[in-house]
């Protein structure tokens, strides 16, 4: 329980930092990012080393003018309080843990800038299988699991090669960021095993039809519309690992 709570606090404290890599990155693909206040043009997130320090209070307001800049008030830090929570449930040495948190942090900012412009940006995805590489790779070094550590990477690899095929078959329903999304939970299942992969991709997928039929219930969304993917796939990661746990 008290590494549960600790796991909670050290999430929402990742909020403010989260806030300031969703308001950067929650811009159409051709924009690229943005660093200045849409309304009042303060800036926000600085350019170079600083940028990746920044925090935005948690009230997602610019400082400068108080227009909405980012998730609710409390909705991004209550997303990241959650999600390590439920991670420190699945157990493990503190490097695993540390991977696990690692993809948390990159996950929770995904969910929010998928949302919002259907956008998986690879400084996040990329981070993400980066970290959790060497985190993963160094416990496996540790704990004497390289053969399991090289089986999880594999698994990776083929996660990503079959939403890659998804994508060269229907381009119009996800897009090459869902691919290195898959790629960053591939290795994370595959840490647990291949039926862990099946069982998160296919959780995946089950949570991404029924959010779009919620969507087309409420009249929030039509049968043409594009849904963010991106979500469904980190949640449904999720489901497998605590049915692991």
């Amino acid at each position: 329980m008290l590494l549960v709570l600790l796991a909670a606090a050290v999430g929402a404290l990742a909020g403010p930092m989260l806030r300031a890599r969703i308001f950067r990155h929650s811009v159409p693909a051709e924009q690229w990012v943005r660093t200045d206040c849409p309304s009042c043009g303060h800036r926000l997130v600085p350019g170079g080393w600083r940028g990746l320090v920044t925090v935005l209070p948690p009230t997602g307001r610019c400082p400068g003018c108080r227009e909405r800049v980012g998730p609710a008030f409390g909705l991004v830090e209550a997303t990241g309080a959650a999600s390590f929570a439920v991670l420190a449930l699945v157990g493990g040495s503190w490097l695993e843990l540390a991977a696990f948190w690692w993809i948390a942090a990159a996950g929770v900012a995904l969910v929010f800038i998928d949302v919002a412009v259907h956008r998986l940006p690879d400084s996040l995805t990329l981070s993400a299988f980066a970290g959790a590489l060497v985190l993963l790779g160094a416990a496996a070094l540790v704990d004497d699991r390289l053969s399991g550590f090289g089986l999880a990477v594999l698994y990776g690899l083929a996660l990503a090669f079959c939403y890659l095929v998804l994508v060269l078959v229907y381009p119009a329903g996800m897009g090459l960021g869902d691919v290195k999304l898959a790629l960053v939970l591939g290795l994370a299942l595959g840490w647990f095993g291949g039926v862990v992969v099946v069982l998160g991709a296919a959780a995946g997928f089950l949570l991404a039809g029924l959010y779009a039929a919620a969507l087309l219930v409420l009249r929030r969304a039509g049968r043409k519309d594009s849904i963010a993917h991106g979500p469904a796939m980190l949640g449904g990661a999720l489901v497998a690992l605590v049915v692991v746990a």
